[in-house]
């Protein structure tokens, strides 16, 4: 259906009368018979007309009715859990055909896309089960952001149903709009296991003390056995224990306290023996890594009252922090005994010792201070103690949520693609509605999100002020809901530590040390590994003038690794991949003016294993999700079944679409073949009857 404006088309045809007419009907030197006038007359009234049409640039507007096809996405698990039972060999070499088949059998009548998730989601291409990971709110989230509002018909599920990442599924899959097929992949078989469920550890300890390990060990069906447990550091056992295992489905928690004398990296093994008939021994082993140091950094808690936002700072801080906290008026402590200052709502209104925490930390101006400013900030007290920021009281009084956002040019130390994600989805703080500047260059780590609008304003930032102080200001009071939030996403705060303990270590490295490399003391092994550096003039001036080259050596093998760095503005950069499990030292140097510039360190390399903790297929949570949706568990042998049913399923069916696009009139080839060839008829008769 077409469909434009009829008063352009007056318009147009009105012109092109007009002009005609004046051109031949009016016009008492054209000497032509009456026939051959009304013929030229209407030749130049439709060229005329078309040209004055055009002028408007009109478009039309097409309506057509077109039937979609439903579409069935496949989502296929990409995790390694199913290569390491003993049907291997079958998801290795068969599997694949299966999968092909289902896929070809639905898109006769189908729009079939198909993905792959695990650690991430992306289009199916390879299936290789090389993820580490099983994320299935990940695939979900996807499906429901980018198929809303499309004719999905179903979607097919295939997994081994082990959910190691993000939290569990079945918790929010009854608001899903579409029905879920469900195939239940790997080994159902009750085989007597025992395995490594979880670990938890601090990965700095001080030196000379102990350093808790918290073990959590898993029994399937392997009732009247004896677990034996040993714990290595370094290859030597320190702790033995045997645990009888009473019931088939069995869990213990272990705590062991491991001394730690000399400072540097230790590998700590976690090892439970195999048992007759346990097919699976992969995940009897957990290996990680601590690193035992001769500091104990002391941190002062400064808040106007208690708040869970110190609770989860201070949490968070491990043994390797020693603290304190203070509240209100109560006496300020002699600043020179801590390492950093956390100043949460301070100053605030009525602060009676305000003028003593001033003159104490004027004194000492080379702690490093993490502001928190919130509600109950005084922000005139607040623009005098500290010269970086200056903040005024909006116009309007009432609290803003103000949502997290990664800035990408931040460049002060690495947060990991992953860590970034998470931390885009954090809810929001609280802040009054405020006015503020920036008196010192501000590097953002986090920007201000505000009603989905992303402003130009540090939510989290770091400066360095004319003392030469540290200082990170972050603008807003509840990061504990941060927190709460990434435990019940990932059940652990990993993405919440790494992203204090990064800015908490940032603010403590030395001011005055010219040559400063930052980096993870643990990576996974399929991940790459990342060090940045700044590099020092002898002015106290960021330069990357000098090469900077860092030689690594692996402790155990002896293996030397020698790279170079690359340089990216005023700071240098290294990623190095696929580096073997192990403890490594590194040295970075440069020559720069006749001195050499030198710092060094130690990190390690890990394994990844969480797929290999529990191999058992979860059919139950494959059956819930497939229940919970309006659709049907299949097993593998029975994929040819589930073809035949989707396409027998009344509900799954094609829908009319309107579709609506528009097309403007100028661009239409057509419309300038029209006007060429009745002009080239005017022209041609008017040359055959002698006028030109």
């Amino acid at each position: 259906m077409y469909e434009s404006f009829m008063w352009i088309f007056v318009i147009a045809i009105l012109t092109g009368l007009c002009y005609a007419s004046l051109l031949y009907l009016f016009n008492k030197k054209q000497h032509y018979s009456k026939p051959l006038t009304m013929i030229l007359f209407l030749l130049r009234s439709v060229v005329t007309g078309l040209l004055i049409l055009l002028l408007f640039n009109p478009h039309l507007k097409i309506k057509t009715n077109k039937v979609e096809p439903a579409t069935i996405i496949i989502a296929q698990d990409n995790s390694n859990s199913l290569v390491l039972t003993k049907d291997s060999t079958f998801y290795k070499n068969e599997y694949s055909h299966s999968l092909d088949t289902l896929i070809n059998n639905l898109e006769n009548r189908f729009i079939v896309d198909k993905y792959l998730f695990g650690n991430n989601t992306r289009e199916l291409d390879n299936i290789d089960f090389q993820d580490y990971y099983t994320d299935f709110n990940d695939i979900l989230n996807y499906i429901n952001k980018n198929y809303y509002k499309k004719n999905v018909g179903a979607v097919i599920l295939l997994s081994d149903g082990i959910c190691n990442r993000s939290y569990l599924p079945e918790q929010n899959i009854e608001s899903y709009p579409f029905p879920i097929y469900t195939v239940t992949l790997g080994d159902t078989i009750n085989y007597p296991d025992f395995y490594i469920k979880d670990v938890f550890y601090n990965k700095i300890s001080p030196s000379n003390t102990v350093f808790p390990i918290r073990l959590v060990a898993n029994a399937h069906n392997s009732s009247n056995n004896n677990m034996e447990i040993k714990v290595k550091v370094n290859n030597e056992v320190v702790e033995e224990i045997v645990i009888p295992v009473n019931s088939n489905r069995f869990s213990q928690t272990i705590d062991f306290n491991i001394d730690s004398e000399d400072e540097g990296v230790k590998q700590i093994d976690i090892q439970i023996a195999s048992i007759k008939g346990e097919m699976i021994t992969n995940n009897n082993n957990k290996r990680f890594f601590i690193e035992v140091v001769d500091k104990q950094y002391k941190v002062l808690f400064y808040a106007k009252s208690p708040h869970p936002d110190l609770g989860s700072l201070k949490n968070m801080l491990g043994d390797h922090f020693e603290t304190d906290m203070i509240f209100g008026d109560e006496e300020i402590p002699n600043l020179n005994d801590y390492d950093i200052i956390f100043l949460h709502q301070i100053p605030f209104s009525g602060m009676h010792n305000y003028n003593m925490l001033k003159s104490k930390l004027d004194e000492n101006e080379d702690i490093p201070i993490f502001y928190i400013v919130g509600e109950g900030t005084d922000f005139d007290d607040f623009n005098n103690i500290q010269n970086s920021m200056k903040i005024n009281k909006g116009a309007v009084n009432t609290l803003l949520d103000i949502k997290p956002h990664y800035n990408p040019n931040f460049g002060l130390f690495n947060i990991d693609n992953e860590v970034v994600e998470v931390i885009n989805t954090f809810p929001p703080l609280s802040l009054p509605h405020l006015e503020f500047s920036l008196n010192s260059n501000h590097d953002m780590l986090l920007q201000m999100e505000i009603r989905d609008v992303l402003m130009q304003a540090p939510l989290l930032s770091f400066t360095t002020d004319v003392d030469g102080r540290k200082n990170a200001f972050l603008l807003g009071t509840g990061i504990w809901r941060w927190k709460l939030n990434d435990y019940y996403r990932q059940k652990n705060n990993n993405n919440f530590e790494e992203l204090f303990t990064k800015s908490i270590k940032y603010l403590l490295t030395e001011k005055d040390k010219e040559l400063i490399i930052y980096h993870e003391e643990s990576f996974l092994n399929n991940e790459p590994i990342i060090f940045t550096a700044d590099l020092k003039n002898p002015s106290q001036e960021l330069t990357t003038e000098p090469d900077l080259g860092i030689r690594i050596v692996n402790k155990h093998s002896k293996d030397i690794y020698e790279y170079d760095f690359t340089k990216r503005d005023k700071s240098y950069y290294l990623n190095i991949n696929n580096l073997p499990e192990g403890i490594y030292t590194f040295t970075a140097q440069a020559e720069y003016g006749g001195k050499s510039y030198i710092d060094n360190g130690n990190f390690s390399v890990v394994s990844v294993g969480a797929e290999a903790q529990d191999l058992r297929a979860d059919s139950q949570r494959m059956e819930l999700l497939a229940s919970l949706t309006g659709g049907k568990n299949y097993k593998v042998n029975e994929i040819k079944q589930l073809a035949d049913d989707i396409e027998n399923d009344e509900r799954i069916t094609s829908i009319l679409r309107e579709e609506t696009n528009y097309k403007d009139l100028i661009n239409l080839k057509s419309i300038f073949f029209v006007i060429l060839t009745l002009v080239s008829i005017e022209w041609i008769l008017r040359k055959m009857f002698g006028n030109y």
